[in-house]
C-alpha cells in the first residue's frame, strides 16, 4: 500500500506547500492526490518526490508480504527499461535507493544494469567484473535472460578489445540457447526483442550476415506475435544492412523503407539520418 500520509507529514515537517514539493517535479495536483487519495505516481517522480524528503521508498510502502512485488523489483524493472531504452539519467541515484535492501533473487538484475552502465561510461574492466558476477549470480544457466545479456555485452566487450574469437564465442553460447525459440525462461518481451535486435547487430559486425539476418528476422517475427514496438527500427536496419552486402535490391530497399518510417514512429531521429546519409 503507498501511503500518502507519510508524504503529507513529511511535507509539513519541513514547511513545504504541495507547490514547493511539486516545483520542477510533477504539478501541484499530483502531491495533493498523492497526499489525499494514496495515489502511486510514476516511480520516476515518486523517487525524485523521496529524494527530496529524504525519505525512503520502504517510508512509503507498506504491507510488502513475500507473496507480492516489492518496491525493490519495480524499481529495478524500471531501471532496466530505461536502461534498455538508452535513457541513462539517475540509474546509479535510483540504485542507491535499493541497493541495501535487495533479496537474493534480485543481484543478477542489479549488477547486469550495473554491468550495463559501466559499459556505456566505457569501462569495460568493471563493467566485465559485473557481467562475471550475474554469470555466477545465475550459474551461467542458459534458460536465464540476465545469462544471456551478460554474454551479449561480455562478447562487446572483447569486440572493442579486437579480440574477434572470444566476441564470437559468446555470440554462438546465446545463438545455441535461442536455437529452437526467443522464449527465455524469464525473459519480458522488450529484453526478447532488444537481445536480437543486439546480436544481429554484433554479427553484422565480425560480417556473419547469414546469421544477422536469422536473428534479425526472427526478433521481428517476436515483436509482430506479441505486438511490441521495441527496436522495430534498428531490426529492420540489421536486415537493411544484411541486404546491402548482396544483390537483391527490392529487399535492400523494402527494410531501408521499414527502418526509416519505424524510425519516424518512435522518434529515433539519429537513426533516420544515418540513413538518409546512406
Amino acid at each position: 500500500m503507498f501511503l500518502g500520509s507519510v508524504i503529507y507529514d513529511k511535507r509539513r515537517s519541513l514547511n513545504l506547500t504541495q507547490s514547493d514539493l511539486a516545483n520542477g517535479l510533477c504539478n501541484q495536483n499530483t502531491i495533493s492526490k498523492m497526499e489525499k487519495h494514496n495515489m502511486t505516481p510514476q516511480m520516476d517522480v515518486l523517487i525524485k518526490i523521496c529524494q527530496r524528503l529524504d525519505l525512503s521508498l520502504n517510508d512509503v510502502f507498506s504491507e510488502f508480504s513475500s507473496d507480492s512485488k516489492p518496491e525493490q523489483t519495480f524499481i529495478l524493472d524500471d531501471v532496466e527499461k530505461d536502461v534498455l531504452l538508452n535513457n541513462l539519467d539517475s540509474v546509479e541515484d535510483k540504485l542507491a535507493l535499493i541497493q541495501d535492501k535487495l533479496k537474493a533473487k534480485d543481484r543478477a538484475q542489479y549488477d547486469f544494469i550495473l554491468g550495463v552502465v559501466k559499459f556505456k561510461a566505457g569501462n569495460f574492466e568493471l563493467s566485465s567484473f559485473h557481467f562475471d558476477k550475474v554469470l555466477r549470480e545465475t550459474k551461467s544457466d542458459d534458460d536465464n535472460i540476465y545469462t544471456l545479456m551478460s554474454y551479449l555485452f561480455k562478447g562487446k566487450i572483447y569486440y572493442r578489445q579486437e579480440h574477434f574469437d572470444e566476441a564470437d564465442y559468446y555470440l554462438n553460447l546465446i545463438n545455441n540457447s535461442l536455437k529452437e525459440n526467443l522464449n527465455v525462461n524469464n525473459a519480458n518481451g522488450l529484453e526478447v526483442i532488444f537481445l536480437a535486435k543486439m546480436v544481429g547487430k554484433a554479427y553484422l559486425q565480425i560480417k556473419r550476415f547469414d546469421l544477422a539476418k536469422q536473428i534479425s528476422e526472427r526478433g521481428l517475427e517476436f515483436a509482430n506475435d506479441y505486438h511490441l514496438s521495441y527496436f522495430m527500427d534498428e531490426l529492420n536496419y540489421n536486415l537493411y544492412s544484411v541486404y546491402q552486402e548482396g544483390n537483391d535490391k527490392d529487399k535492400q530497399q523494402l527494410y531501408k523503407n521499414r527502418a526509416f518510417y519505424c524510425a519516424d514512429v518512435l522518434n529515433n531521429r539519429k537513426l533516420q539520418e544515418k540513413i538518409e546519409h546512406k
